[in-house]
């Protein structure tokens, strides 16, 4: 009880991100960095893909989306690929903030518009499609555009 009602003091004092901020992780919105996870599905050799297709797809805006409001974020994903990452992200959410916390960041993510996601939550995101089911298995969801990556 004590642990959400902490949770949601952060969530209401920072309004550009409704999930708590990392400590140690930037929290700038804007412009190419290395990635701010680093965690079971970080890859160095997929970082170098992650960096091309922030780029290409939302020049590092993680605020951004695509002209039609369709693609959110510097990966530019549907809601329903984010819908889908939150689950999936959910375990290692889990084993980072313990198991309450980590649940409802989890299930705040998924309520979440993900262009209104923090940096590290999205690169979190693109990591674990990225490698869910093996090094760059995921990668198919960015194939494409304007030059290839």
């Amino acid at each position: 009880m004590i642990t959400s009602l902490l949770m949601a003091g952060a969530m209401l004092l920072n309004p550009v991100s409704p999930v708590p901020i990392v400590a140690g992780h930037t929290t700038a919105q804007t412009g190419a960095a290395p990635s701010a996870y680093q965690g079971k599905f970080y890859t160095k050799k997929i970082e170098t893909k992650r960096l091309c297709i922030g780029q290409r797809e939302g020049r590092f805006q993680y605020w951004g989306t695509g002209s039609n409001g369709l693609y959110q974020g510097t990966y530019q994903v549907t809601k329903e690929l984010a819908i889908g990452a939150a689950w999936m992200m959910r375990k290692e959410l889990r084993s980072m903030w313990g198991h309450t916390v980590g649940t409802e960041i989890s299930r705040l993510l998924r309520e979440t518009p993900a262009h209104k996601w923090d940096r590290f939550y999205q690169d979190m995101m693109f990591f674990t499609i990225a490698s869910w089911n093996g090094e760059g298995s995921g990668l198919k969801h960015w194939r494409g555009g304007r030059y290839v990556c």
